[in-house]
């Protein structure tokens, strides 16, 4: 395949140019980071710094990602959801 027959194909037609810059807006806005309404707020870091006070473990995880979801009980999260051992 030439390099000048990928310009040969059907193509739609060119806009005006006060339509193409709305149109580039319009898909710059579209394709910026937002936010699914459904998204989960991110979760909060346990402490500051990097040293956890309650392990002394340095480095870590700023949050646990397995822990208990009640003190007494057998309900334990990952990630958000939780099992019941």
């Amino acid at each position: 395949m030439s390099s000048d027959a990928r310009f040969n194909r059907p193509a739609p037609a060119p806009l005006p140019p006060a339509q193409q810059r709305e149109f580039d807006e319009l898909v710059r806005k579209a394709n910026e980071a937002t936010e699914h309404p459904d998204m989960r707020p991110p979760l909060q870091p346990e402490f500051e710094g990097d040293v956890n006070p309650l392990t002394g473990e340095k480095g870590g995880p700023k949050r646990e990602p397995v822990r208990q979801w009640v003190p007494d009980g057998g309900d334990w999260s990952h990630k958000g959801r939780v099992s019941d051992f």
